[in-house]
């Protein structure tokens, strides 16, 4: 029987969090199981006994923030997801030292993992979902190489997080936490599936050429030969930048006929510090949101349609800096109104990954129906 059994777990002993999370499969082994945690929980003990207690292919790293449905958004602890299917079979391949992956490194993880391939015997369907490091500077490259070596593979995933410290982030290889690390995880199923990823904001009037960049630090200092930061607050009204500002006008990057977000980190008179990559030559518009939680009902809405059936499981990596647009607008109840229909597992990312890009406050994920 296919199933999906989502839980919420506060406890401080990995041993008994572990034991709650193995419960929820019974005697049955998962076909994956997805667990997304507190960076400063006990992450060598929870290891151990994840190692201990649990079966089958996982997916897990620490998050900026976790989410069920029921729950909302909760900083501590962990939220899990079990996944038990004929239907879903998981290879998952630990990629370390991502900061140095290159091409090689893409054509090898692809051709182990059959990224590269129809499913065995041409039935079913195949995508990949990708866990990364969120502060290693390398998820550009990684997608971008990733999505090359798998012929175009649909691809999602999300940047691991730290809270709001910004200090080191984590992803579970198989073994341990550790850093500078991803995995990839190739799936197959015959079930009904979409993978997904939305953003809210529409461009306003307007071009701008990346004139000026230090592109290791994802600093633009130059637009249209202009000082960055005083063409952006000339092009959204403003004298003065705050967070709040600035996560309502990122600039929007436009590829294959899509509008994605290039988020603004800090900035200062000179510079505007991004969380994604930046090249001189880039042209880029800036953004204006529409209403978030608005956009979220109808986007969940939509995609549960397009099933066209009973929905599984909703995994969702979402944009940290969408987490803040909810609470400085004081929304969290209105959110929790407008996922509690939707049977959703997810973590608050530094970034989050669909298909070849890496971008920024954007929710992608993958859904399943049954």
């Amino acid at each position: 029987m296919t199933r999906c059994l989502r839980n919420t777990i506060c406890d401080a002993d990995p041993q008994q969090a572990v034991r709650r999370i193995a419960s929820l499969a019974g005697t049955d082994v998962p076909s994956l199981t997805c667990l997304f945690v507190d960076a400063q929980y006990d992450l060598d003990g929870l290891a151990a006994e994840m190692r201990q207690q649990l079966h089958g292919p996982i997916l897990a790293c620490t998050t900026a923030g976790h989410q069920t449905a029921e729950s909302g958004i909760l900083d501590h602890g962990m939220v899990a997801a079990v996944i038990i299917s004929e239907q879903f079979q998981v290879s998952i391949e630990p990629i370390h030292h991502v900061s140095q992956f290159g091409v090689n490194e893409a054509q090898q993880v692809a051709t182990r993992l059959g990224l590269d391939k129809q499913p065995p015997g041409g039935s079913g369907t195949r995508f990949g979902v990708v866990l990364i490091d969120g502060l290693s500077c390398a998820e550009e490259r990684m997608m971008a190489l990733l999505y090359g070596a798998s012929n175009g593979l649909p691809m999602v995933g999300g940047s691991a997080g730290d809270g709001q410290r910004f200090q080191k982030t984590f992803v579970f290889d198989g073994e341990r936490f550790v850093s500078d690390a991803a995995v990839v995880a190739c799936i197959d199923t015959t079930l009904p599936y979409r993978t997904f990823g939305f953003q809210n904001f529409t461009p306003l009037e307007g071009r701008f050429v990346v004139t000026k960049a230090v592109t290791d630090k994802r600093q633009i200092l130059e637009l249209n030969a202009d000082v960055a930061p005083r063409v952006y607050r000339e092009a959204i009204g403003r004298q003065e930048l705050d967070c709040k500002i600035v996560s309502h006008h990122p600039l929007l990057l436009r590829w294959d006929g899509r509008d994605y977000a290039r988020a603004i980190r800090a900035w200062d008179h000179d510079r505007l510090d991004l969380f994604c990559a930046i090249e001189e030559g880039m042209v880029v518009r800036i953004g204006q949101p529409t209403d978030l939680v608005g956009m979220i009902e109808r986007q969940y809405r939509e995609l549960r349609g397009d099933l066209k059936c009973e929905t599984l499981v909703v995994v969702a990596f979402h944009c940290y800096q969408r987490r803040l647009e909810i609470e400085w607008a004081r929304e969290q109840d209105r959110y929790r109104q407008v996922i509690v229909p939707h049977p959703l597992i997810g973590f608050c990312t530094y970034g989050e990954q669909y298909n070849g890009l890496h971008m920024n406050q954007t929710v992608t994920g993958f859904v399943l129906g049954m």
